[in-house]
C-alpha cells in the first residue's frame, strides 16, 4: 500500500479566444500507479476509487493509498467497483475474480473459483444481489451472505464469448448489455434468476437511462429508446442511428448528462456533454488532452467530474462557474480597465477596447506620424524628460498599464502615452516617456520620471507643465512605482522615499514630514472613500487612513499566500492583494485564499472588478472570478473526526479514550485527523491547543503530536482555518488525564532492582545460548546457501553450453571431422567433469580454475572457429597451487565475451585473462575484450545477466563490497572486467 499527498497543479490547455473549466491532471508521473484508468466509483465516505491496469487508488481530500496485490487485491488490473449497503466495496479484476474491502481490509472473494468467469468487466448491486458481469456471463452474489447465487448465461447455442459490457435499470428490473448477443433481462423469480434476450443487436459498448429514454451506444453510434417500449420486438432495429465516437460508460446528476468516448481506431474519442438535444465534444473546454475516455464519475458534493482515460490517468474537472478561463492570442496580458460596459485589455502587443483589436504597428503609425507634422512638439531630455527612443520599431514597443480618465482610456508605452474614447478612437497622442501616471482631483494629467522628478500639466495641446524636480525640494517625489487618486489627493509611492501626496499644486513628503516613516513601497490603491492600502517591498501591506495624525494597520506577509505582492485593488471595502501564488481577499482579519487549487494560474500579473467579478489578467489569459459566489460560501468543514489514535506509538481506540484516563507513562500521543470531504483541502489550517487558557499551535498538515505529555487534564481542541472561505471550525476532539506516577518507595526501588538483575540474567544468559546457537545455524545456512547459488549458476550455464558444444560436435560430424569432433567430445567431456567435481567446493585452486578456463574458452572458440585471439598472463608472484578462488567466478563473464562481444563484423577478436598479485593480500583477476563494448551494453542495458546477479551476491556472502571488488568498464574499444580478491 503506497500513500501520497497530492499538491494540485493546473493543466491549462490554452485555446484562442476560449473559456474553459480549470482541470487538474493525474497520471502515473505523480500519484497513479498507471495511465490506464479501467473505473472510477464514489463511495458512501467521499472517497473517489480509481482502478487502474496497476492498482486500486482511493483518493479522499487530496490524499491518495494505491492497493495492490500484496495488500490482499485478487489482480492488479481493476475494472469494476460497488459498494454495498454495509458499506463493502466489491472490486472486480480483469483475470482473477473479486476482492472485498470493508474497514481498510482488503480480501480475495472466497468463491472466485465458482464465479462463471474470472475476467470481470462490470459490477451493480440492486437490493440485495450483486451482478457481476464477466466475459463470458453473469454472476449474481448474495450480499447477505457473500455466497454465490447463480451463474447465468444465455441457454441458446452462441458461437462467441457472452462478455457484458454495462447493466442498466428499468421499473427496478436489471438488464445486462452484451457486446456480441445484445441486451438481456434478468429476469427474477424468487431464487431463480433467468435471462430473456430483447435484442439481439451486436457490437455494443454501455447503456444509461435519461429521462424516459434509454441511450444505447453502438460501433460509432448510439441510439435512443423509449423506455416504454424497449421490451417490444424490433424496438431497437427501428430506432434511429445518430452518429458519434464509441461511448463506453455515462454519467448523470441531475440536468448533467456526460459520455466518455473511445473510437479505438477513430480519433474522435473524449468527453461529450448532452447539449440541446446532442453530445458536444468538451475536450478543450475542460483541458482534456485524451480522446481515449472510457470511464466517468460525478461528485455533486464538489461539483467536480472525473475523468478516466486510458493513456493520460485521470482529469478533474471543476464545473462551477466561480473561475471560468478565457485564453486570448497573446503572450499575457498586462493591465485591465472598464468604462461603464466597455472593457479594455492591453496586451504585451496591443490594446483591445471593446471588440476592437489595436496592434503595436498602429501604436507605431501614430507615434511616428506625430513625430513628422509636430516635430516642434516633442520634448528633450535635457529638461528632465524620461529619454523616449523615436526608432523604436513596433515589434520593441513595451505597454506598461492602462488606465481611465475623463471617459477615456489612457496607455502609457515605451514610445508614449496615448488616449483613447469608449469607441476605440485615438484622441491624443503625447510623446511622453513614463513608468507611471496618474491625475489631479480636476483630472489634470502628472507625469512622473522614475529618476528626476514629476510634471503636472494644466495643457495637453500644446504641453503646459509646471516641473516639481526632487532634487532640488525633498517634497517632490521620485523614484516613483505606484499611484492612485483618493479625493482632493493623488497619492505616489516611491520603492526608496516611501509615500507622497499632490494637492493644490502641492506635493508633500510622509517620510520628510515625519508623518509615515515607511519608505520601500510599491503598490497603492483606494480601499474605500476614506483608506488607502499599500504594500511594501516585504509583502506586508498597509490600511492607511491619512487623518491627522495619519493611521496605519499592518498586515503582514502570510507565507503560505506568496511572497511578492503583484498587485493591489479592492472590492466594496475588501481589500484584493495579487501575490506570487495567487489572490487574497481580505477583510476585518479574514483571509479567502484563491490559487491554483481552485483552478486559478500562479501567475496573475493584474486585475479589474467590473460589478462582481474579478478580472484577473495571467501570462495565459483571463481568468473572471465570480466575487459573490467566492464570498457567499458557507463553511465546508462541517464535521471533524480523529480517524488514527496512537498512544507511545500504539493504535486506540479515540472514542474509549473520551475522558478517560491514561497512566503516567502514557504520555506520548499521536492525533490524526480528518474533516468531511473538502473541495480544497490544502486551503484548511489546522492549529490545536491543550487546554483553553493556552495558545493556539499551528500544525503543517492534519496530524498532531504531543509528545512526553506532564501529569494533567488534557482538553484537546482544534481549530480549522479555511483559506477557501474565511470560515473558521472549532472543537474539542479528545479530552483525558495523565495520571501522577506511582510513589517509588524504596522497597519498590529494591524489588524492581531484583526482579531486573534476574530478568536481565535471565534474558542474557537465554541470549547468549540463542546467540550461539543462531551463530551455528547462520553459518550452516549461509554454507548451503553458497552451495546452492553455485549449483543454481552451473544449472543455469549447462543446457545452453551442451546444447551449443553438441551442435558444435554434429557440425564437425556432418563435414567429416570426425578427429577434430573426438578432440572436442574429449574436451567437452573433461570439462564436464570438472563441472560435476567442483559443483560443492567453495573454492578450488587458481591453477584448476585456470586449467578449467582454458578448456571452456578452447571450446567457445571452436564455434567460432578458432577466430578470437585467446592469451593468458599469470604473474609469475602467483603460487598457482596455494592461491585460491571462488569457484565459477570468472566463468559469467568469459561466457559473456563469446555471446554478445564478437558479432561478425570483429576483424581481430582478441580475448585476455590476466592473473596478478596487487600486494601481499590481494590479487586481481582481468576479463578484457576488444570487442562491441559501448554498443553492446547499450543495446542490452536493461538486460542483466543472471550469472553476473550470482557472482555479485557471491561475493557479498564472502565479505565482499561488490561495488568495490568488481568493476565493469565498457568503452568504445572493448570491456574490462575487473575484480580484486584476497590471497
Amino acid at each position: 500500500m503506497k500513500q501520497s499527498n497530492f499538491l494540485i497543479f493546473l493543466l491549462f490547455t490554452i485555446s484562442v479566444l476560449g473559456q474553459r473549466h480549470p482541470s487538474v491532471s493525474y497520471t502515473e508521473q505523480n500519484v497513479l500507479p498507471n495511465n490506464a484508468v479501467r473505473c472510477l466509483f464514489k463511495s458512501d465516505d467521499g472517497a473517489l476509487w480509481i482502478g487502474t491496469d496497476n492498482g486500486l487508488v482511493r483518493k479522499y481530500n487530496n490524499q491518495f493509498t494505491t492497493y495492490y496485490k500484496e495488500d490482499g487485491l485478487a489482480q492488479n488490473n481493476i475494472w469494476a467497483v460497488a459498494q454495498s449497503k454495509d458499506r463493502t466495496l466489491w472490486i472486480g479484476s480483469y483475470g482473477k475474480g473479486l476482492s472485498t474491502y470493508r474497514k481498510g481490509v482488503i480480501k480475495e472473494y472466497e468463491y472466485n473459483d465458482q464465479l462463471v468467469h474470472l475476467e470481470v468487466t462490470q459490477l451493480m448491486i440492486h437490493e440485495s444481489y450483486l451482478y457481476v458481469g464477466t466475459s463470458n456471463g453473469v454472476a449474481i452474489i448474495n450480499i447477505k451472505n457473500g455466497k454465490l447465487v447463480k451463474n447465468l448465461k444465455p441457454k441458446m447455442p452462441f458461437e462467441d464469448s457472452f462478455r457484458i459490457q454495462d447493466f442498466f435499470l428499468i421499473e427496478n428490473e436489471v438488464y445486462a448489455v452484451s457486446y456480441l448477443q445484445g441486451v438481456f433481462k434478468v429476469q427474477e423469480n424468487g431464487a431463480t434468476f433467468n435471462l430473456f434476450q430483447i435484442t439481439d443487436a451486436k457490437e455494443l459498448y454501455a447503456a444509461q437511462v435519461y429521462r424516459g429514454q434509454l441511450f444505447l451506444s453502438g460501433k460509432e453510434f448510439y441510439k435512443k429508446i423509449n423506455l416504454d417500449s424497449v421490451v417490444q420486438p424490433g424496438v431497437y432495429k427501428k430506432a434511429l442511428k445518430i452518429e458519434s465516437s464509441i461511448l463506453w460508460d455515462y454519467e448523470v446528476s441531475d440536468n448533467l448528462f456526460y459520455a466518455a468516448a473511445w473510437g479505438i481506431y477513430q480519433n474522435d474519442g473524449g468527453i461529450y456533454k448532452w447539449e440541446n438535444g446532442s453530445f458536444k465534444n468538451k475536450n478543450k473546454d475542460y483541458g482534456v488532452e485524451s480522446t481515449q475516455v472510457t470511464s466517468l464519475q460525478y461528485d455533486q458534493e464538489v461539483d467536480r467530474l472525473f475523468i478516466g482515460t486510458l493513456d493520460h490517468g485521470l482529469y478533474e474537472v471543476y464545473l462551477n462557474e466561480t473561475i471560468r478561463f478565457e485564453s486570448v492570442p497573446h503572450e499575457s496580458v498586462i493591465d485591465l480597465a472598464h468604462l461603464e460596459e466597455i472593457n479594455a485589455y492591453l496586451f504585451n502587443d496591443g490594446l483591445e477596447i471593446g471588440e476592437t483589436s489595436i496592434n503595436a504597428s498602429r501604436f507605431k503609425e501614430w507615434q511616428s506620424e506625430f513625430v513628422k507634422t509636430h516635430p516642434e512638439q516633442l520634448p528633450k531630455h535635457k529638461d528632465f524628460f524620461y529619454e523616449l527612443d523615436y526608432d523604436t520599431p513596433a515589434a520593441n514597443i513595451v505597454f506598461y498599464s492602462l488606465k481611465t480618465n475623463n471617459n477615456e482610456f489612457w496607455i502609457n508605452t515605451s514610445i508614449g502615452l496615448y488616449v483613447f474614447n469608449k469607441k476605440a478612437e485615438l484622441v491624443r497622442y503625447m510623446p511622453l516617456h513614463t513608468l507611471e501616471f496618474n491625475f489631479t482631483d480636476s483630472r489634470d494629467l502628472i507625469e512622473t520620471n522614475f529618476y528626476h522628478g514629476s510634471r503636472v500639466y494644466d495643457k495637453l495641446e500644446p504641453l503646459s507643465y509646471t516641473y516639481f524636480d526632487n532634487v532640488a525640494d525633498v517634497n517632490n517625489p521620485g523614484h516613483v512605482v505606484g499611484s492612485a487618486q483618493q479625493k482632493d489627493k493623488t497619492y505616489f509611492t516611491s520603492i526608496f522615499s516611501g509615500l507622497y501626496a499632490y494637492k493644490n499644486g502641492v506635493f508633500t513628503s510622509y517620510v520628510k514630514n515625519e508623518l509615515w516613516q515607511e519608505k520601500r513601497l510599491r503598490h497603492i490603491t483606494r480601499l474605500d472613500k476614506d483608506r488607502l492600502a499599500i504594500s511594501n517591498e516585504d509583502g506586508d501591506v498597509f490600511i492607511v487612513e491619512d487623518t491627522i495624525p495619519i493611521r496605519v494597520k499592518k498586515i503582514s506577509r502570510n507565507y503560505k499566500h506568496g511572497n511578492t505582492i503583484n498587485f493591489l485593488s479592492s472590492y466594496k471595502g475588501r481589500l484584493i492583494i495579487g501575490t506570487s501564488k495567487g489572490v487574497v481577499l481580505y477583510k476585518d482579519g479574514v483571509e479567502i485564499f484563491i490559487d491554483k487549487e481552485q483552478g486559478l494560474d500562479d501567475k496573475v500579473t493584474s486585475c479589474m472588478v467590473k460589478n462582481d467579478t474579478l478580472f484577473l489578467g495571467s501570462g495565459h489569459g483571463l481568468f473572471k472570478v465570480a466575487l459573490l459566489d467566492v464570498l457567499n460560501k458557507p463553511n465546508r468543514v462541517k464535521s471533524l473526526k480523529i480517524i488514527d489514535f496512537k498512544v507511545n506509538g500504539v493504535v486506540q481506540q479515540p472514542l474509549r479514550m473520551k475522558q478517560s484516563s491514561l497512566d503516567y507513562n502514557q504520555n506520548s500521543i499521536q492525533l490524526t485527523l480528518a474533516t468531511n470531504q473538502h473541495p480544497f483541502p490544502e486551503k484548511l489550517q489546522y492549529s490545536y491547543r491543550i487546554n483553553e487558557d493556552e495558545d493556539w499551535i499551528s500544525i503543517k498538515g492534519s496530524v498532531i503530536n504531543l509528545p512526553y505529555l506532564q501529569p494533567a487534564f488534557y482538553d484537546i481542541q482544534v481549530k480549522i482555518e479555511d483559506a477557501s472561505t474565511g470560515a473558521i471550525f472549532q472543537k474539542s476532539v479528545i479530552n483525558f488525564i495523565v495520571n501522577d506516577p506511582f510513589y517509588q518507595s524504596t522497597w519498590f526501588i529494591i524489588l524492581c532492582f531484583s526482579i531486573v538483575i534476574g530478568i536481565l540474567y535471565t534474558y542474557f544468559s537465554l541470549k547468549r545460548k540463542g546467540a550461539k546457537q543462531l551463530s551455528e545455524e547462520r553459518e550452516a545456512i549461509t554454507k548451503r546457501v553458497e552451495e546452492v547459488k553455485l549449483e543454481a549458476l552451473l544449472s543455469q550455464m549447462n543446457p545452453h553450453f551442451v546444447f551449443n558444444s553438441l551442435n558444435s560436435v554434429q557440425y564437425f560430424i556432418s563435414n567429416n571431422e570426425n578427429d577434430r569432433a573426438m578432440k572436442y567430445l574429449g574436451t567437452f567431456a573433461g570439462l564436464m567433469r570438472a563441472n560435476l567435481n567442483n559443483s560443492t567446493r567453495q573454492f578450488i585452486a587458481l591453477e584448476e580454475e585456470i586449467a578449467y578456463l582454458k578448456s571452456y574458452t578452447q571450446l567457445e572458440n571452436a564455434r567460432f572457429d578458432d577466430r578470437i585471439s585467446i592469451l593468458f598472463n599469470i604473474d609469475k608472484e602467483l603460487s598457482l597451487s596455494q592461491v585460491s578462488i571462488p569457484n565459477m567466478v570468472l566463468q559469467p563473464f568469459v561466457e559473456n565475451v563469446f555471446v554478445h562481444a564478437f558479432p561478425s563484423r570483429i576483424e581481430s577478436p582478441n580475448l585476455e585473462i590476466e592473473f596478478s598479485k596487487i600486494d601481499e593480500d590481494h590479487y586481481r583477476c582481468v576479463v578484457k575484450d576488444n570487442g562491441i563494448g559501448n554498443a553492446s551494453f547499450t543495446k542490452n542495458k536493461h538486460h542483466v545477466s543472471k550469472g553476473m546477479q550470482l557472482v555479485q551476491e557471491r561475493l557479498s556472502f564472502l565479505g565482499y563490497d561488490p561495488e568495490k571488488a568488481l568493476r565493469i568498464l565498457h568503452t568504445s574499444k572493448g570491456t574490462t572486467i575487473t575484480l580484486d580478491l584476497e590471497l
